[in-house]
């Protein structure tokens, strides 16, 4: 997982971010598509930024958006 080895590389922030799926070997398709994360994903990305903007495929079309938007209601540990 890309994100999982920018981490423990030291980067700690992102501005935006694409998950992208891949065929396997076996599979007759030669290239890559945008999809969008999962749900650990969603946390990890949301946990090294709220204001990260995702990258995603929707009807179709590439569109950006914020993590948080994906993620409503997120768990934190902060006292409102």
């Amino acid at each position: 997982m890309a994100i999982g080895k920018s981490i423990s590389e030291g980067d700690h922030e992102f501005d935006t971010i694409v998950a992208v799926a891949h065929p396997h070997p076996h599979e007759d398709i030669e290239k890559c598509w945008v999809v969008a994360p999962c749900g650990m994903c969603r946390e990890l990305i949301s946990d090294y930024g709220i204001n990260t903007n995702v990258i995603l495929s929707y009807n179709g079309e590439l569109v950006k958006c914020n993590v948080m938007e994906l993620l409503p209601e997120k768990y934190t540990s902060e006292v409102e």
